[in-house]
């Protein structure tokens, strides 16, 4: 016979469990950005979220699962920040390029938590695999919406790539305290590298 699941206090199984994941992704964060990301175990988040570890494993495999998918919502989180500037209508190449870069320090600096997951991606195998495969995700809207039109092929992509994959080790040694530039000079040297690319490309 199929087993039935019924709701609990009004609150269907398949909601639960997402409220779980949330919580769980949430109390993720707050580890991380208290321990950082070496320190983050399951049993941490778990504690943090007042989960036991049967709900942890409901939803996710081990802890770099888990952490994976807080870099997930992460990046989402700058995507959606970035693409109104980035497909603002009637904005030259310059303003894309330009608010595009400020919308997207402005997000990942906004949440130190996150900020540190960002910065520390680097130095875990999992994260850094899910880094380098968001570049290809933001070259892609770089292409689209923010170079010429006709800027295709491997030399565009391959300058796309550069500009994605400086601006994050640029912005993460930033968020880190190894540069000293304030938002508006950050914003202005990236803008300003981001522009010269597509020009060539133009």
């Amino acid at each position: 016979m199929t087993e039935v699941v019924r709701p609990y206090r009004g609150v269907a199984a398949d909601e639960r469990r997402s409220l779980r994941r949330v919580q769980l992704l949430e109390a993720c964060l707050d580890v991380v950005g208290e321990l950082g990301v070496a320190a983050t175990t399951a049993e941490a988040i778990c504690a943090r979220a007042g989960l036991s570890k049967r709900y942890f494993y409901e939803s996710f495999t081990d802890r770099e699962a888990i952490l994976v998918a807080t870099l997930d919502v992460f990046f989402e989180d700058a995507r959606k920040a970035i693409l109104p500037a980035l497909t603002a209508p009637g904005a030259t190449r310059e303003e894309r390029l330009s608010g595009t870069v400020a919308a997207l320090v402005a997000s990942v600096s906004a949440d130190s938590r996150a900020a540190r997951l960002y910065v520390e991606s680097s130095r875990n195998l999992a994260l850094e695999q899910r880094r380098i495969a968001a570049y290809d995700d933001f070259a892609d809207l770089l292409l689209e919406h923010a170079f010429a039109a006709g800027s295709e092929g491997t030399r565009a992509r391959a300058v796309a790539l550069l500009v994605v994959s400086g601006t994050t080790e640029v912005v993460a040694r930033w968020l880190a305290g190894d540069l000293d530039l304030d938002e508006a000079a950050l914003v202005e040297t990236i803008g300003g590298v981001g522009v010269a690319a597509a020009s060539m490309l133009a």
